[in-house]
């Protein structure tokens, strides 16, 4: 009932889809930088698509009961910077373990 009254006072609110659900309805890629300084309730959200290939998540924000259809090319990567450097946090490893890890060491100039 509050909802409906507030819809009529024009105070409502309606979700809006992002480009992560554009990415994966589309099969688009999404790359998330610095994703460690993401909040926990952020990452807690995207471990629905990070269960396996065919994982998706259900919009529960919109009032969906049901997954989103992921298309077949989504593809998510992430990537952070070390915990060691200023202001940086580690990932939960509940969530590490569902990345598959690349380390690249610190690009130095050759002339310096």
């Amino acid at each position: 009932e509050r909802q409906r009254l507030a819809n009529l006072s024009g105070l409502a609110f309606a979700f809006t889809e992002g480009v992560l659900v554009d990415a994966i309805k589309n099969g688009k890629w999404v790359l998330l930088d610095e994703v460690n300084l993401a909040s926990a309730e952020t990452l807690q959200r995207l471990c629905g698509l990070l269960d396996d290939s065919s994982a998706s998540i259900t919009l529960s924000e919109r009032g969906d009961v049901e997954a989103l259809e992921r298309h077949p090319e989504f593809r998510l990567f992430a990537a952070m910077n070390p915990a060691t450097d200023v202001g940086k946090r580690d990932l939960p490893s509940s969530i590490r373990a569902r990345f598959t890890e690349f380390y690249v060491d610190e690009l130095v100039d050759p002339i310096e």
